[in-house]
């Protein structure tokens, strides 16, 4: 049985929590590499206007591609998994399960918890990359428009495959070994494969809802893209979202896990 109270405050332990971790300082730290880099290339840009390098052109080939190609996925992977692995590995989860507090509520509680840090930690170099960008013009509507639409597009990454790397993490040992094979396996040749076969991916409906304006500068992270429209791409991202997630309660909840194993 799923009961708010629990959720909420099983959110609240692991959030506080999260946020003081090691590992949320070392992921905020690398996510900052794309606004360090093009800090360095705007006061060059500056002092040298004669130069062809271009802050706008990096953020689009160079910081773009980190975040979506690169930086969402792995976060994900190793958030998601630890949804339900930390718990085993430390031995913390009979503590949660001999809990008056239901295993349903133990698993969504803490999903939203890694979901939010994750999602902070993508959106504050997201955000911060593209202000620097375009820093004289921020305030214009086209790219107030354009930042939000890469912080949605950002927020339905995460959500897809931190699901999908929850529910590996609830059945399957080594989930980070795995997951780590799809992405750089299956994901990172499938989504450049001609034809149909780009849609067996999760990066295919990702990159099909960023800005149009990408399609015009090219660049690795649109390369090969055959798009779908953006009512498909949100609804499939939506969709493998709540069955992952939906898949990942009911196996937890009716798993017997044993301590002594680790994924």
């Amino acid at each position: 049985m799923i009961i708010k109270k629990d959720i909420r405050n099983i959110f609240t332990f692991f959030f506080k929590t999260g946020l003081r971790s090691k590992r949320t300082k070392l992921f905020f730290s690398f996510s900052l590499i794309p606004v360090v880099i093009l800090i360095i290339v705007k006061i060059y840009e500056i002092l040298h206007p004669e130069n062809k390098i271009s802050t706008l052109n990096l953020f689009s080939d160079v910081g773009l591609t980190f975040y979506f190609q690169l930086f969402i996925q792995l976060l994900s992977l190793f958030y998601g998994s630890s949804v339900i692995s930390d718990e085993i590995e430390n031995k913390t989860l009979v503590y949660l399960t001999t809990s008056p507090i239901s295993k349903s509520s133990i698993l969504i509680g803490k999903f939203i918890a890694n979901f939010i840090i994750s999602a902070i930690i993508i959106l504050v170099g997201l955000f911060i990359s593209y202000l620097i960008t375009n820093f004289n013009s921020f305030l214009e509507l086209k790219y107030i428009e354009e930042i939000l639409t890469f912080c949605g597009v950002a927020l339905l990454a995460i959500l897809a495959y931190f699901s999908l790397f929850t529910l590996i993490g609830s059945f399957l040992k080594k989930s980070v070994l795995i997951g780590i094979v799809f992405l750089f396996g299956w994901e990172s040749i499938v989504q450049f494969l001609p034809g149909s076969t780009q849609k067996l991916t999760i990066s295919h409906f990702v990159k099909s809802l960023l800005p149009n304006s990408l399609s015009r500068k090219g660049g690795f992270l649109i390369f090969k893209l055959q798009p779908s429209s953006t009512a498909e791409s949100v609804m499939v991202l939506f969709f493998l979202s709540l069955l992952f997630l939906t898949l990942s309660v009911i196996i937890f909840y009716k798993k017997e896990y044993i301590l002594s194993d680790s994924n």
